[in-house]
């Protein structure tokens, strides 16, 4: 009995492969994957939708340029649209690869699409068709076209100049040989991802399955950031001067301790989102929970009212933690980023250790920090000008206008009050500072702000902000909002920015605004809430950030409310 489920679960995993065409000529080895969800796609829309779209219309109208029969439908271009489409990305010693992989649901009709010069370039080999030019080829069949760009590395010829030179023929230019071989190997490139064996695609990989969320419409995942950026680094370091490869990070080392990432796009009734998950090594792990995963002090959340409030950006980490934590980390990144400097970037680590004491930094600025921007005003603001008399000669005037001036606060945790009045008391000494009542104001003279400064020490919180009533009341314990609806979010995460899309315009000066920018108003008024940005604190190995943009949910889902945006602003 086991083997025979054992059997039908292999069948039934071996089909579901199969259903995947593209997906299995991708190579396990691509550095980055993205895949456009067809089937998500098309039940949010359905092709017409598109087809009635500004970029429908595009798509259509270079269709038809060449064509006599026009076609209605992007659908009966050739292309299946109801499939998945993708693009990898491959690096290798010599050349960089960029591929893209699309199904056919009808082949002459694409062929009919074909300038007559390409035409004529089509060769035939292996059941494909294909034709090449210097850069790229393209290869199809019944089946799927398959399009490769190849990127060469400049250093890589240069430094391999002997093995070309073993092949130059008479009458040759060592460029000739170098862009032959290159040729080849973009073809054979070609034609190892269209006859790529099923059990060595991306398809049987487990990581890059698991990274594609349920609902979304694409999707975009890389093996592995760090050793990436250290071989293009290392890359362009060579391409710059090839000397400075002595300086440049070995090829294969993660520099940052950020291994795969991946990023979906996703659209719902009432939201869009974009959400990027980033897993990091072991030893990163240890060192961003020490540092992110502290939960931000109440009073600063209770600060303000989050019912008012255009916007904020709330940071949340733990001070005497990074201090702790940031030679280590300093000389993980620049001693692989730089290994031929690795003892001397160690000894700088050393150093910041010995000189910087972590518990008074803590205490002095315990790593909690919320910025809010509550309202916007017109104030009344002097400039120079010049005028000219009769003769031409120049006078300067100062002459006034209504500036839009923020009104805002800026709290940072903070458990040396003793320190900070002494600092501003040091301030009043020097005419920096002005003080009544536990409130200071801060005169910043050659800055010349719109604005006035603030400054009031209260509950373990610096408050700086431009509203002296709002400086007066937090004086005395009474600017505080509890059970805000912003809490939870704030505590949950490490850092958030948020603002409130059509608060923020309707505090802006109305007769700025072009007619364009008129009807963006009117349809952000008419379908959008909010936007926010936020990073999660660690969990395992893994980190994620969101953006997303929240909606009335007036239609059916945001992605049909995208392209009503994109044809109205058209209009």
């Amino acid at each position: 009995m086991k083997k025979i489920i054992a059997t039908l679960l292999f069948i039934n995993t071996i089909v579901a492969l199969q259903a995947q065409k593209l997906e299995s000529k991708i190579p396990n080895t691509a550095d980055i994957v993205v895949v456009a969800d067809a089937e998500n796609l098309f039940d949010l829309i359905k092709v017409s939708d598109i087809d009635d779209s500004l970029l429908g219309e595009e798509i259509l109208r270079s269709v038809n340029r060449r064509r006599e029969d026009k076609v209605s439908s992007i659908s009966k271009a050739g292309i299946d649209v109801k499939s998945n489409a993708y693009y990898f990305f491959e690096k290798t010693d010599s050349i960089s690869y960029h591929t893209f992989l699309v199904e056919l649901n009808d082949r002459k009709l694409y062929e009919s699409m074909l300038k007559e010069r390409d035409l004529k370039k089509i060769k035939k080999d292996e059941g494909y068709r294909y034709i090449q030019k210097s850069r790229e080829v393209m290869i199809w069949n019944d089946e799927f076209i398959l399009f490769v760009k190849g990127d060469k590395h400049r250093n890589y010829f240069k430094e391999h100049n002997e093995r070309f030179e073993k092949h130059k023929l008479e009458g040759q230019s060592m460029y000739d040989v170098k862009k032959l071989f290159s040729k080849q190997w973009i073809l054979q490139k070609g034609f190892s991802v269209v006859n790529n064996p099923l059990l060595n695609s991306i398809a049987v990989n487990s990581s890059f399955q698991k990274g594609k969320k349920k609902n979304a419409v694409a999707t975009f995942w890389m093996r592995n950031y760090g050793e990436l950026m250290s071989d293009l680094i290392g890359s362009f370091g060579k391409e710059l001067n090839s000397s400075m490869s002595y300086f440049m990070p070995q090829k294969g080392e993660n520099i940052y301790g950020v291994e795969e990432v991946t990023a979906n796009l996703s659209f719902n009734k009432k939201n869009a989102s974009l959400l990027l998950d980033m897993t990091v090594s072991d030893d990163v792990k240890k060192s961003f929970k020490k540092i992110y995963n502290q939960k931000m002090n109440s009073t600063l959340i209770n600060s303000f009212n989050h019912d008012e409030a255009l916007a904020f950006w709330s940071v949340s980490i733990d001070t005497e933690q990074l201090l702790l934590e940031y030679p280590e980390m300093i000389n993980k990144m620049y001693g692989g980023m730089f290994p031929k400097f690795n003892e001397e970037i160690n000894i700088v680590g050393d150093i910041l250790s010995l000189i910087v004491d972590e518990k008074a930094m803590a205490s002095l600025v315990t790593g909690d920090a919320l910025f809010v921007l509550n309202d916007f005003g017109e104030k009344e603001v002097s400039y120079k000008s010049y005028t000219y008399d009769d003769d031409y000669k120049r006078k300067e005037v100062t002459k006034t206008k209504q500036a839009l001036v923020p009104d805002f606060t800026l709290m940072i945790g903070s458990e040396e009050k003793e320190l900070l009045t002494k600092l501003f008391k040091l301030g009043q000494k020097h005419h920096l500072v002005k003080g009544a009542k536990n409130v200071f104001e801060i005169i910043v003279k050659d800055a010349k702000l719109p604005f006035n400064l603030y400054a009031v020490i209260k509950n373990d919180v610096l408050y700086v902000t431009t509203s002296k009533v709002r400086a007066v009341k937090l004086s005395i314990g009474k600017g505080l909002f509890k059970g805000g609806k912003h809490r939870k979010l704030i505590k949950k995460n490490s850092t958030v920015l948020f603002a409130d899309v059509n608060a923020l315009i309707a505090n802006l000066p109305k007769e700025s605004f072009r007619s364009t920018e008129r009807k963006m108003i009117a349809f952000s008024n008419n379908n959008v809430e909010d936007v926010r940005f936020v990073v999660s604190k660690v969990k395992g190995n893994k980190i994620s950030s969101e953006l997303k943009l929240n909606t009335k949910g007036k239609k059916e889902n945001t992605l049909k409310l995208l392209l009503e945006f994109i044809n109205e602003m058209a209009k």
